[in-house]
């Protein structure tokens, strides 16, 4: 059985910390963000600032005249906003993989991530704790990167039961789970404490300690997002599943299902979710 260590440094394209990543992580954690800081991450990549020039582009801001740098965007969505497009956009290339292991298609990840990281800032901002928005939206886009690493180590003998991959099906093939995995991972790239324990315990969040809240959001979210996306609009199904499935100690079920349907609703554009003005 391979360690874990092994497992990260041969998983394609995960074994170097992401600069880009690490950098803009930093500077959302700053609520006074410097332009001076901010700029020259995105102008030495060029993949980023591509990206968000068609994102500020696109039907989804509506802007008025056409963003030609990132100066512009900046500008017109303000330094917090940015930062937070950019850093999103700078996962995308990494969490955006064909996962035969778990029977996965190319965009089903990212899509899932975006997903549960806009539903883990509602909820905690519903709570009154927008000071977590930021740090719950970037461990919930992050939850299943564990899911990368452990991709190539699942042999054909995991698909013997029909149905989907099983966190103790992660653990007979490959020794470890996603959630381990994707915790040892973001250690390595020295994220924050915070995020790496919410990703660490995202299916079970009441061993998160300190962490406990932000580890709840993402669970509730990844739930939420598992669940919503298979819905109609409008479906009289979501009332009866929050009730069933959650505490309202954790968080309103009201809001829960609220953002449930709005999932539901926009599951052909989660881009525009999200990344939208909203957030």
């Amino acid at each position: 059985m391979s360690s874990l260590q092994n497992l990260i440094e041969s998983a394609p394209g995960l074994s170097a910390r992401p600069d880009s990543v690490i950098s803009l992580l930093d500077i959302i954690e700053d609520p006074e963000v410097d332009v001076d800081k901010l700029l020259p991450i995105v102008d030495h990549d060029p993949g980023l600032t591509a990206g968000l020039l068609k994102l500020c582009n696109s039907p989804m801001y509506s802007f008025k005249r056409r963003i030609g740098s990132p100066r512009d965007a900046l500008v017109l969505v303000g330094n917090l906003t940015f930062a937070r497009l950019c850093f999103t956009l700078s996962l995308e290339p990494v969490l955006t993989n064909d996962l035969p292991g778990y029977d996965l298609d190319l965009d089903d990840l990212w899509k899932h991530s975006l997903t549960t990281a806009y539903g883990a800032a509602y909820l905690v901002k519903s709570i009154g704790r927008s000071d977590l928005r930021d740090r719950a939206f970037t461990a919930a886009l992050l939850h299943d990167i564990g899911k990368l690493v452990l991709d190539h180590g699942l042999t054909e003998k995991c698909h013997e039961n029909e149905g989907a991959i099983t966190m103790d099906t992660e653990r007979h093939c490959t020794g470890y789970d996603h959630a381990q995995a994707g915790a040892a991972l973001l250690e390595s790239w020295d994220v924050p404490d915070e995020v790496v324990a919410a990703v660490r315990w995202h299916h079970e969040p009441l061993k998160a300690g300190d962490h406990k809240r932000l580890a709840m959001a993402v669970s509730v979210a990844n739930d939420v997002g598992n669940f919503s996306t298979r819905l109609r609009t409008g479906s009289s199904a979501v009332d009866n599943w929050v009730q069933n499935t959650f505490d309202s100690a954790a968080f309103p079920l009201e809001k829960i299902g609220h953002l449930a349907s709005t999932i539901s609703a926009k599951n052909q554009n989660i881009l525009s979710l999200a990344l939208g003005p909203g957030l």
